[in-house]
C-alpha cells in the first residue's frame, strides 16, 4: 500500500504559506478587490447587456420571447463565460506560481511573477486550453469550492432543484448520482491547474494528467488531505466566532444600549477574518495541489534566488505592519458601516409563514392533511397548488404527471376530475391521502379559518377562461378574497388582477436574474436561489411584496426572517415559526450577530 498520510504534506504546505503569508495574503487581498470592483461589475455589465440584445430588462423565464436580438444575446452570453473563465483561472494560476516559486526559493518581486502569469495566460488563450473550461467554470464550484475566486461564489444548484428531486426514489438517485460524480471529477482533475501552470502541458494533457496522478492511493491522500484542511478551517472559524461574539455578550448583560455598535464592529472584525481564514485555506490547498502534482515549477524557469527576495514586499517588517494596519482599517470600515444593518437586523420580524403544499413532514402534500397538520403547526398561511383536469374540474395538485406521487405514469390532463380524486397519494416518507378536490380543500380550510396562498398552475388541459373559472368556483365556496394567489404563469396573473383588482396576486420567480420585471401583482415570490437583499429591496422600492420559495435550511430561514421578508415558503414551517418566535422574545443582539455572521461571513 502506498503511503496515504497526508500529515508531510500539510506540513510542508503549512511551511510555505507560514513562510510567505505576507506576500500570498496581499496578492490574495489585492485578486479579491479586482475581482470584486472589476471583474464582477464587468460581468454584470455583459449579462444585463444581453438581456436588453433581446429586449429584456430582466431575466423572467414566464415572459421569455425570442426576438430578433437573440444571436448578440448568445454570443454576449458567450463571451461572459469566457472572461469568467479566464479571469477564475488567472486568479487560481496566479496563486499556484506564487507558491511554486516560495518553493522553488524563487523571487516573489512582482515582475518576475507578472512575467510568468503573463506566459500562462498567453497559453490560457489558446484553443487547447478550452478543455479546462467546464472544469474551472463549473465542476469546481459545484463541488462546494466557488469560495476560491469571488466570481464562483454564486455558482451552485439551487435548492428547489435538490429539493424536488429527492421527493422521489429515482429523483434521489438522480441527485446523489450527480453530487458523486461531481465530486469524484473535482478529485481526478484537481492536480490540472498546477500541471497547466508549471509545465509545458496543455489543457487536455493537463486534465490528463492529473487523472493518472490522481488515480487509486494517490487520489485517498488528496481527499485526506483536502478534509483535514476543511476541518481545521472550521475550527478556527467556530473559536473565532466565540471570541467575536463574546464582546457583545457582555454588552447585552451590562450596557444594552451600546450592543447595537458593539455587535456592528465585532461583525466588522468577523468579516476580516472570514477573508484571512478564506485566504489561509486556499494557500492550503493551492500548496497541497502543487506537491501532490508532482510539479514544483518543473519546466517554469524557477531558481533559487535568496538574495533578491531581500527587498521583496515579504521580506520588510513595514509591510506586515501595512497589511496588518490594512486589515484593522477594513474591519473599522465594515463595523462602521454595519451599524444600519445590525439595528435593521435586530427588529422583530413580523413575516409571514407558509407551509409548502401543507406540511410535508407530518403528511402528503396538497392533501386535506397535509393541510390540517400546517394548521395545527400555527402556519400564517398554507399554500397548495390548483390545476384543471380533462374535463375542467379543479383538484389540488403540483405535478402535471402522476408518477413520482401515485406510481402510475399518466398525466393530470389525461385524466378526468373524478379519475383524479378516486387516487391515492404516497410521498417519499409513506404518508398517504387522496387528491383532494378544490372544493372539499377549501372547504376544510374555512372550516379552520386556515387562510390559503393558492398557487394557479397549468396542467396543459386547462381551458382558455380558465383563471375566470377559478375565479367563479371559489366565489362559489366563499373561498375567494379570504385567500390570496400566485403563479408562474404571466398571463394568469394578468388576468387575475384584470378581473379581480381587490385580490392579492403574486408573481412567481424560478429566477428572478439581475432585476424585477414589471408586473401588476401585488408581490413576487422569488426563489431561495435567487432572493437576494438586493432584490427585495428593489421590491419594496415598487411597492411590491416579498416571499420567498422554497427555503428549507434553517440558515436561509433566519436570513430572510432578519431580513424582514414578506413571507418565507418553507417544507419546514415549524423550523420557521420557532425561529421567528426566538427573535421576537430574543432580549440583546448577540444572536442576530451570530445570524449575521452566519449570512455575511460563512461561504462554505
Amino acid at each position: 500500500m502506498q503511503n496515504i498520510n497526508p500529515l508531510p504534506t500539510l506540513r510542508a504546505g503549512l511551511k510555505t504559506v507560514s513562510t510567505r503569508w505576507n506576500s500570498l495574503a496581499w496578492a490574495l487581498l489585492g485578486i479579491h478587490v479586482v475581482m470584486l470592483l472589476l471583474a464582477a461589475p464587468l460581468i454584470g455589465w455583459l449579462f444585463r447587456e444581453a438581456l436588453r440584445a433581446n429586449g429584456m430588462l430582466a431575466l423572467d423565464i414566464g415572459t421569455f420571447a425570442i426576438t430578433d436580438g437573440i444571436g448578440v444575446t448568445i454570443a454576449l452570453l458567450v463571451a461572459l463565460m469566457v472572461v469568467a473563465f479566464w479571469l477564475m483561472s488567472l486568479q487560481l494560476m496566479l496563486l499556484i506560481i506564487m507558491i511554486a516559486r516560495v518553493r522553488a526559493g524563487a523571487s516573489l518581486q512582482t515582475r518576475p511573477v507578472l512575467r510568468q502569469l503573463g506566459a500562462a495566460a498567453r497559453k490560457l488563450l489558446r484553443p487547447s486550453s478550452a478543455a479546462l473550461f467546464g472544469y474551472v467554470l463549473l465542476v469546481v464550484p459545484l463541488s462546494g469550492f466557488g469560495f476560491i475566486s469571488t466570481l464562483s461564489q454564486g455558482i451552485s444548484i439551487p435548492h428547489f432543484v435538490s429539493g424536488e428531486l429527492l421527493k422521489s426514489p429515482v429523483g434521489s438517485i438522480i441527485w446523489y448520482t450527480f453530487v458523486i460524480v461531481l465530486a469524484f471529477l473535482n478529485l481526478r482533475f484537481a492536480l490540472s491547474i498546477p500541471i497547466f501552470v508549471l509545465t509545458d502541458a496543455t489543457g487536455g494533457r493537463a486534465l490528463r494528467q492529473s487523472w493518472r496522478r490522481t488515480a487509486g492511493w494517490a487520489g485517498v491522500r488528496l481527499i485526506l488531505a483536502i478534509a483535514l484542511i476543511m476541518i481545521g478551517a472550521v475550527v478556527v472559524m467556530l473559536a473565532a466566532i466565540a471570541i467575536v461574539i463574546l464582546p457583545t455578550l457582555l454588552s447585552d448583560v451590562l450596557w444594552p444600549a451600546a450592543s447595537p455598535v458593539i455587535a456592528a464592529f465585532c461583525l466588522g472584525v468577523a468579516e476580516v477574518l472570514g477573508m484571512l481564514v478564506i485566504f489561509a485555506v486556499t494557500a492550503m490547498l493551492g500548496t497541497t495541489l502543487v506537491q501532490l502534482s508532482g510539479t514544483d515549477g518543473d519546466g517554469a524557469g524557477l531558481a533559487a534566488s535568496p538574495a533578491a527576495d531581500e527587498f521583496t514586499v515579504e521580506s520588510t517588517r513595514r509591510s506586515k505592519i501595512v497589511f496588518e494596519t490594512v486589515c484593522v482599517v477594513m474591519a473599522l470600515g465594515l463595523g462602521a458601516a454595519s451599524i444600519t444593518t445590525m439595528q435593521q437586523l435586530s427588529q422583530a420580524p413580523e413575516t409571514l409563514v407558509l407551509g409548502h403544499r401543507g406540511f410535508s413532514d407530518k403528511a402528503a402534500e396538497n392533501t386535506i392533511e397535509g393541510l390540517e397538520a400546517a394548521h395545527a403547526a400555527g402556519v400564517d398561511l398554507v399554500e397548495i397548488d390548483v390545476m384543471q383536469s380533462k374535463d375542467g374540474g379543479f383538484i389540488v395538485m403540483h405535478d402535471t404527471s402522476l408518477a413520482r406521487l401515485t406510481g402510475e405514469n399518466v398525466l393530470v390532463k389525461d385524466l378526468t376530475f373524478d379519475e383524479l380524486t378516486a387516487m391515492t397519494v404516497t410521498d417519499q416518507f409513506g404518508h398517504q391521502g387522496k387528491i383532494a378536490s378544490l372544493a372539499d380543500y377549501v372547504t376544510r380550510a374555512n372550516e379552520l379559518e386556515q387562510p390559503l396562498l393558492i398557487e394557479i398552475k397549468l396542467s396543459g388541459a386547462e381551458s382558455d377562461d380558465h383563471v375566470d373559472q377559478l375565479v367563479a368556483e371559489l366565489e362559489n365556496l366563499d373561498a375567494l378574497e379570504q385567500n390570496l394567489f400566485h403563479t408562474l404563469d404571466y398571463p394568469s396573473a394578468e388576468r387575475l388582477k384584470l378581473i379581480r383588482p381587490d385580490l392579492t396576486v403574486g408573481y412567481i420567480l424560478a429566477f428572478a436574474g439581475v432585476s424585477l420585471p414589471e408586473t401588476s401583482a401585488d408581490f413576487v415570490v422569488v426563489e431561495e436561489f435567487t432572493a437576494s437583499d438586493k432584490m427585495q429591496r428593489e421590491a419594496e422600492a415598487k411597492g411590491l411584496g416579498f416571499y420567498s420559495w422554497t427555503v428549507n435550511d434553517e440558515d436561509g430561514i433566519r436570513e430572510l426572517l432578519r431580513r424582514g421578508a414578506d413571507g418565507i415558503i418553507t417544507d419546514h414551517p415549524d423550523v420557521a415559526i420557532a425561529a421567528r418566535a426566538e427573535m421576537q422574545d430574543e432580549k440583546g443582539l448577540a444572536g442576530v450577530l451570530l445570524d449575521a455572521i452566519t449570512r455575511f461571513v460563512i461561504v462554505w
